[in-house]
């Protein structure tokens, strides 16, 4: 059965010069983004019409941003406390999400009047009346450099890369340029182009001498904005991680006073909240829990907890969605166990995710077996760890001696069943 590409859902890009339209269009239709940019502008001579459609795609397309945030909640993200939402009131802390849903709120109403207003306008040409499109278009104009400016206010803007700082500073531009050009698109009807000119050196001398006599100011209040918002973050991951080292660290010390008679578990219960500690300290990305890193991960602290017992994992890459996942991480449950049971000492867990392989290695320091004398009533190493592997399309070889036991999974990596990232 021939199964039909799918396209993607259109939202406006993240790489944008105005507002993504162009960009998102191009990946939806699988176009080059420059030729959709040269229609817009064309239709945009035909009377105004790219305007209007970009502008209409613009109210009625979600941007990148609105599209990822609705994918959080549809996965039903954690529901902050009323104290957590207060603090964050009083320290004036909003996501990037929360930032974006406030300014897309008011933008789309203020487009969709202006789409109002130019319908109705249309609608009076079209019933006979006179309309100044000679003024309406660079007032149309005017006001879009205005709020193209204005969106750039924002302070989650300031803090991205060089990439995005000069998207930022070209919107401003572009926003300055179209304001401009409006304004002198409509004194040119009134004012003589001499009169015209010496107006705007006029105009420039003064601004000129503004700045010049403000900038000191400015840039006093500049640096003090700064410092405050740096100032207000700072108490915000001051906050956070005070509230962290409670509900983690000092509750682990209460219980570990209270167990003090027990070295396996006072041992059992610093080495987890060692581990817990570090991925807070030091994790950059948040992993599926799909992935096999972190199931097999899972299945150590279980089995660190069950048995009292040291396992250290040690990853490289990551996977998921393969053949064989579950296989894969039921096998090396298994062998961990094992070594929990039959071996003294630290068990060593290692997991490598390749682009065609999964490689797992369980390691303990116990005195070994002869893997050739198991009973054929013992199923755990025969058919719990070497046979599931064999059915998954995996494979599974265990080497013991004196030294210890060593046993090494294999799962082939079928990447056309994989789960992808859209």
């Amino acid at each position: 059965m021939e199964r039909t590409e799918q396209r993607n859902q259109i939202v406006r890009s993240e790489s944008r010069l105005i507002a993504g339209v162009c960009g998102g269009l191009a990946v939806h239709l699988g176009i080059p983004v420059n030729y959709l940019r040269i229609g817009f502008l064309g239709l945009t001579a035909l009377g105004g019409a790219g305007v209007l459609l970009y502008a209409w795609l613009w109210v009625f397309t979600p941007s990148a941003e609105e599209s990822k945030a609705g994918a959080l909640r549809s996965r039903g993200t954690g529901p902050r406390t009323l104290a957590e939402e207060m603090g964050r009131v009083q320290q004036g802390i909003f996501s990037p999400r929360e930032m974006s849903e406030k300014l897309s709120s008011w933008r789309e109403t203020l487009i969709g009047a202006a789409l109002l207003l130019v319908a109705l306008l249309a609608l009076g040409q079209w019933l006979g009346l006179n309309i100044r499109w000679d003024l309406i278009w660079p007032s149309l104009g005017i006001i879009a450099g205005v709020l193209l400016a204005w969106l750039q206010v924002d302070g989650q803007h300031l803090d991205g890369d060089r990439k995005a700082k000069a998207l930022v500073f070209g919107r401003l531009i572009l926003g300055l340029l179209l304001a401009i050009g409006g304004l002198l698109a409509i004194l040119s009807g009134s004012v003589s182009t001499s009169d015209l000119l010496g107006g705007m050196w006029a105009a420039l001398a003064i601004i000129t001498g503004a700045v010049v006599v403000l900038l000191p100011w400015g840039a006093r209040l500049w640096r003090d904005y700064l410092s405050e918002r740096s100032n207000r973050q700072a108490a915000a991951q001051r906050a956070d991680f005070a509230a962290h080292l409670h509900d983690s660290v000092l509750q682990t010390l209460a219980v570990i006073q209270k167990r003090s008679d027990d070295p396996a578990a006072v041992r059992t219960l610093a080495r987890v909240q060692e581990r817990e500690l570090r991925a807070w300290l030091y994790e950059t990305e948040e992993l599926d829990e799909k992935d096999v890193v972190v199931e097999i991960q899972a299945e150590a602290d279980n089995v660190e907890k069950l048995m009292l017992r040291d396992v250290d994992v040690i990853t490289v890459g990551n996977a998921r969605g393969f053949d064989g996942q579950q296989s894969l991480v039921a096998a090396s449950r298994e062998a961990m166990m094992n070594a929990a049971k039959h071996a003294e000492g630290r068990i060593s867990v290692f997991v490598e995710c390749s682009e065609l392989l999964i490689e797992v290695f369980i390691r303990d320091r116990g005195r070994g077996f002869d893997v050739d004398g198991i009973d054929r009533d013992r199923y755990g190493v025969r058919e719990s760890i070497i046979g599931r592997m064999q059915r998954a399309g995996g494979q599974a070889a265990i080497r013991s001696g004196e030294t210890g036991t060593e046993v090494e999974l294999k799962m082939p990596r079928n990447s056309s069943q994989e789960d992808t990232e859209s």
